[in-house]
């Protein structure tokens, strides 16, 4: 599943299963770039859920999860936080973020 959202609609549903919960924003050339590879993933993988956040919407949420850099994109696996990435990622290496280190 992919979906856009605002933080208020997340009702922590980021802490079932595989999740990415990822800041994006409309003017950023990585952000644009990544967007078509999580919603691959998300097509492509129905056990991983994809939460795609505009940072320019969710300030506060952002601040909140330590975003500095966009794209930011943050793993949970089961309700914990697993992993995090900064940057464009291709879909195949989206994937791997969930294999605990």
């Amino acid at each position: 599943m992919y979906k856009k959202l605002l933080k208020e609609e997340l009702n922590n549903a980021h802490l079932n299963g595989k999740a990415i919960v990822a800041f994006r924003a409309t003017w950023c050339g990585p952000c644009q770039m990544i967007g078509p590879e999580l919603q691959r993933l998300a097509n492509e993988n129905d056990d991983i859920n994809v939460f795609d956040f505009d940072v320019d919407q969710n300030v506060e949420f952002a601040r909140e999860m330590g975003v500095s850099v966009i794209p930011s994109l943050f793993y949970y696996l089961d309700g914990k936080l697993v992993n995090a990435t900064k940057g464009y990622l291709p879909v195949e290496e989206l994937k791997k973020q969930f294999i605990q280190k």
